[in-house]
């Protein structure tokens, strides 16, 4: 990893980001299991090539931050505390935040955005593998939690909008899998990785690649501002007189501009190519 300073941040906040505490350990920590296998296997390869500016991690500092504060917190809880266990030859490890023995849970803090104000489903995949470790462990779990801590919260939004948080942190209840179905997950996600590693090319899903469809705008001629906006041209309805309808197209999000590995994808080279083809 080649790390850049384009914006002349502080050296404080540069030596933070060098210097990252994240140890993970075994084969494959909760995280990087519930991610992209292709994604992992080539940064594993082209990590000396790979090029990420010390702006771009600093909603992960502030993570870190949080966590810093909490292991000074003096509580009857454990805190991060690093598990492990054995799956398909692998050894699988994970680190939750907070797990609360006389409650049973596993508590996980977050510095989010208010978009993920209801929970995220990477968040439901993550714990569920945490309290499996825990439950491997010896710890009996029935509770999974996420505290958020929304870094856009905006008071005046919560005032006007019912849907909005209240306040600028949330604890979310996070769904408990059943133990066979939570087994049988991780396996898979093993099975995965270990291919990937062994050379089969598996590609990202479009979940993985954070695909947004295209979505339709009714526009009003002379605004900038849509008037409305749909999944598909039928949800308008009839376009008026000095309306008309605007094509918003889609796209891979994280393809597009939030993985590091995109240059040294043979999925996104293959594809790009194929829409030069296209377009010629």
């Amino acid at each position: 990893m080649n790390l850049t300073n384009l914006l002349g941040l502080p050296d404080a906040f540069v030596a933070a980001v060098k210097n990252d505490p994240y140890t993970g350990g075994g084969d494959i920590s909760a995280t990087k299991l519930i991610d992209s296998p292709q994604r992992r296997v080539l940064y594993g390869k082209y990590k000396d090539f790979v090029v990420e500016d010390v702006s771009d991690r600093v909603w992960a500092v502030m993570g870190q931050a949080v966590h810093t504060v909490l292991e000074r917190a003096g509580t009857s809880a454990l805190v991060e505390e690093r598990l492990f266990m054995e799956v398909n030859g692998w050894k699988l490890s994970g680190q939750f935040d907070r797990l609360h023995v006389a409650d049973k849970t596993i508590q996980d803090w977050k510095v989010t955005t208010t978009y993920k104000a209801e929970g995220d489903e990477s968040w439901t995949r993550q714990l569920n593998i945490l309290r499996m470790l825990a439950i491997h462990n010896g710890h009996d779990i029935e509770r999974l939690q996420v505290v958020a801590i929304f870094r856009d919260w905006q008071r005046s939004k919560a005032e006007r909008d019912e849907k909005y948080p209240k306040s600028n942190v949330k604890i979310i209840e996070i769904p408990v899998w059943d133990n066979d179905f939570a087994m049988a997950y991780i396996t898979e996600r093993i099975q995965a990785h270990q291919a990937a590693v062994a050379g089969e090319q598996v590609e990202c899903s479009d979940e993985e690649r954070w695909y947004a469809g295209s979505t339709y705008a009714l526009m009003k001629e002379g605004n900038k501002r849509a008037t409305k906006v749909a999944s598909t041209k039928e949800e308008l309805g009839e376009v008026a007189k000095g309306f008309f309808i605007e094509e918003r197209k889609g796209g891979y999000r994280r393809c597009e501009g939030y993985c590091e590995v995109a240059p040294f994808c043979p999925q996104l080279a293959r594809e790009r190519e194929q829409q030069e083809k296209l377009n010629a």
